[in-house]
């Protein structure tokens, strides 16, 4: 065991041999968290102060984790302290493991009890549609936290760490339990600006004289709605490409052309008259956003209460 000898009123690290004995493959926590805050300070002195012992202790406790990787951390060659190249690598490292255990500490006392149900999801669909309606989940269910992690990708259960997730297509998917929230509900939407040069009543064939806002990941819809309207159209000079569609929207909103609108995400904009929809056509079909999990997890207790609770919303129920 290594001794205190530490300045009164402070903490000392106390480890017991070189080894974890509960992990042999392990260094020791206390020299690793050490070395780290050595190495980010790169200095004893600042590290024994943040730490609270002396700088003795964290010299030696540097040494055992040295000891006990068979090689050295820093270069004392010189006056000033340095890494070495493996020690520089091995504190980047460090680093960031320090830093996920402190999220995951403070994430663990913010929620106390309560139970922590991860979405997995496009941004868009959180912003303008399911974070409007988390307010009444959470009052409803003050037992489960609900924790939104946004991609482009679909969800990915042997990569993601998330409970369930809400992805956009046919349905429905090998091994996933799917539950469909709202199906496409599509139509041209624009500035009131741009909607003013459009004759009354619209025709598709003037609208589509306008700069057309297409989603990079959405390219058939556009070609879709013309094909529901009876309309051919070129690509145009003015036509504008994305990736996400919340700046398509903002793109519309700012009158730079016309977006093909998901009803369920403008409602808002719609009935503020921030965006018109000028053309009677919508699009609507089977093809949609549902909701998803693993068929082994769909009966589990928060997924279950988050699945009844969005599909009662969605269908016009009153959740309890």
């Amino acid at each position: 065991m290594i001794g205190r000898g530490h300045r009164a009123g402070e903490r000392e690290f106390v480890i017991f041999g070189s080894k974890n004995l509960m992990n042999p493959q392990l260094p020791p926590l206390n020299p690793l968290r050490v070395f780290e805050c050595a190495a980010r300070h790169l200095s004893f002195t600042k590290a024994a102060q943040e730490l609270h012992i002396t700088q003795g202790a964290v010299s030696h406790q540097v040494k055992v984790l040295e000891d006990w990787l068979g090689f050295e951390l820093f270069d004392r060659s010189s006056r000033r302290l340095r890494l070495t190249g493996g020690g520089e690598t091995y504190a980047a490292a460090l680093g960031g493991a320090f830093a996920q255990i402190l999220r995951a500490t403070q994430e663990l006392v913010s929620t106390g009890a309560k139970q922590v149900l991860t979405v997995r999801g496009h941004t868009t669909l959180f912003v303008r549609w399911l974070i409007p309606l988390l307010p009444a989940f959470q009052s409803a269910h003050q037992d489960i936290n609900v924790r939104l992690t946004a991609s482009v990708e679909g969800v990915d259960f042997t990569r993601d760490a998330a409970d369930v997730g809400i992805i956009y297509g046919d349905g429905p998917w090998p091994g996933l339990r799917n539950d469909l929230l709202f199906t496409d509900e599509l139509t041209p939407v624009m500035a009131p600006t741009l909607a003013a040069q459009l004759p009354t009543p619209c025709t598709a064939e003037a609208l589509l004289q306008l700069p057309l806002l297409h989603s990079n990941r959405r390219l058939q819809h556009w070609p879709d709605w013309m094909r529901a309207a009876g309309v051919t159209r070129d690509v145009a000079v003015g036509d504008m490409y994305y990736e996400d569609l919340s700046v398509i929207y903002q793109c519309a909103t700012e009158g730079l052309g016309v977006a093909l609108g998901q009803l369920r995400y403008l409602e808002k904009d719609l009935a503020q008259g921030r965006l018109v929809a000028p053309h009677p056509l919508v699009l609507r079909r089977r093809r949609g956003y549902h909701l998803v999990c693993p068929e082994a997890r769909a009966d589990e207790a928060k997924i279950a209460c988050f699945r009844q609770w969005l599909l009662a919303r969605t269908r016009g129920a009153v959740p309890s």
